[in-house]
């Protein structure tokens, strides 16, 4: 966002998506990088001075990615995307760098646009809409405009795409990850090319929003009649795969002042509605919304102090989750709840994240760490440090400091070393997971969560055992 001494950009006419230019780009972005390193490595040969070297990387790392932001358009966001859910396949200092890509496009000038509205829905349809030409908000590879529906006066939201996005995709994709290992900062492995496969079709689905749509409508049916909960409607009859029409929501962010006013059983129940909806997602639907950024969720508050609801944005990253993965990845999780240490090995070993001839305290260590995981989910006892709990015997999900504790104990027991590659349901359930924990931290809620599991085991469990 632009400060009051600095110009706005203005709105921009196209997007460069030719193949050839976007090429010519990265190809000079390679060749200015390319220098930097060259003299990087002559540097770290003759200099000596690790520290310096270190900073002096961590510089040339910073130059790389600030210029691949200058590109816009898919670039950008496939450096966000290979930050958000590859970067335990990086170096940090090249993963702590993409995380700080900026999503700062400006908006697509008005007539390109209307151009867009016109080719994929048709005049008579846009004879029905009053939209306004001001972007409500512009990103990489689209930008959103408040509409009202002419019949009815209802308010709306109109995403749309940006022209030629979709194609660029792939060229885009194959360029970056190209010099992202020419430049040796990133492995050249057969590991990392499936992973970022994957990544890949994860932001085909993502420029798809006829496929955002469906998911949409799948969980505004899901949650009907739950007022924690509120999920825009969709409008098939004023959306393509390249635009996607829904209702306007009025809310206020996660990070605003009158949020973070709200009393403490109010923001105790918005957390626990964050936990609950992300186990609904994992062992009920099987299908999860992957990206934990704190935007996707917004907080209608209740002027009357009954009922604040979440208010649940872009469906873009939903992923469906195999029940192979599901089923195991479940009762794994349930394992960690129950201090079952035999079955959460045995699941562990199943998925592949540990081995069986592993020396057998690095096994009892990845054990410990994966039920110390669940910490949160079990009513607090004397493992449980006494500032992570409150004089009523709530958890104190943003004192706690469960990450730093856990992957503190993960460097001590040496557990990279031999940590598998896990599959890549595991990394997005995971990364959202660890989503959830920063958003009901940012609440401060101060809850124990001893009774979110219990309904779903008792769902899940055999007949056998009921």
């Amino acid at each position: 966002m632009s400060d009051s001494t600095t110009p706005p950009e203005k709105p921009l006419h196209q997007l460069k998506t030719g193949g050839f230019a976007r090429r010519l780009e990265l190809s000079k972005l390679g060749v200015r990088y390319g220098s930097r390193a060259l003299r990087q490595n002559l540097r770290e040969r003759f200099g000596g001075d690790d520290e310096n070297a270190l900073a002096k990387r961590r510089e040339n790392i910073d130059f790389f990615v600030s210029e691949l932001g200058r590109l816009k358009g898919s670039v950008v966001k496939i450096g966000q995307m290979m930050a958000t859910y590859g970067d335990y396949m990086m170096p940090p200092e090249v993963a702590d760098a993409l995380h700080q890509l900026e999503d700062n496009t400006p908006p697509m000038a008005w007539e390109v646009i209307a151009k867009v509205l016109h080719k994929e829905l048709g005049a008579e349809a846009l004879s029905a809409l009053e939209i306004d030409q001001q972007p409500l908000a512009a990103a990489s590879l689209g930008q959103v405009h408040r509409a009202r529906l002419l019949a009815t006066g209802e308010e709306l939201c109109i995403k749309v795409q940006y022209p030629g996005v979709e194609d660029t995709i792939d060229a885009d994709f194959n360029a970056v990850l190209r010099l992202l290992k020419v430049s040796r900062l990133l492995a050249s492995t057969r590991n990392i090319d499936d992973w970022f496969g994957d990544i890949r079709l994860l932001l085909h689905k993502e420029v798809d929003y006829e496929q955002e749509r469906r998911d949409l409508d799948f969980v505004a049916t899901s949650l009907a009649g739950d007022d924690r909960f509120v999920v825009p409607k969709s409008y098939p009859e004023f959306s393509t795969r390249r635009v996607l029409t829904m209702s306007y929501e009025a809310a206020d962010s996660v990070n605003s002042a009158e949020v973070a006013a709200l009393p403490q059983a109010r923001r105790d129940r918005l957390g626990s509605a964050v936990l609950d909806m992300f186990l609904t997602e994992l062992f009920v639907w099987r299908r999860m919304q992957t990206d934990p950024n704190f935007g996707n969720f917004r907080v209608r508050i209740d002027p009357e102090g009954q009922s604040d609801k979440l208010l649940l944005l872009d469906f873009g990253a939903m992923r469906l989750l195999p029940d192979s993965f599901a089923d195991q990845f479940c009762a794994m999780m349930v394992a960690a709840y129950q201090r079952d240490k035999s079955t959460f090995l045995e699941k562990s070993i199943s998925l592949g994240f540990m081995k069986a001839h592993f020396p057998q305290a690095v096994l009892d260590n990845f054990v410990d760490i994966g039920i110390d995981i669940a910490e949160p989910l079990r009513l607090p006892d004397d493992t449980v440090p006494t500032y992570a709990v409150n004089a009523d015997g709530q958890y104190r999900w943003r004192q706690s400091g469960l990450p730093k504790r856990i992957a503190k104990r993960a460097v001590a027991a040496s557990i990279s070393k031999y940590f598998a590659l896990p599959p890549k349901d595991f990394l997005y359930v995971m990364r959202k997971l660890m989503g959830i924990y920063a958003l009901i931290s940012l609440f401060d809620a101060q809850f124990s969560a001893d009774t979110a599991l219990l309904k779903y085991i008792a769902e899940n469990a055999p007949e056998s055992d009921l």
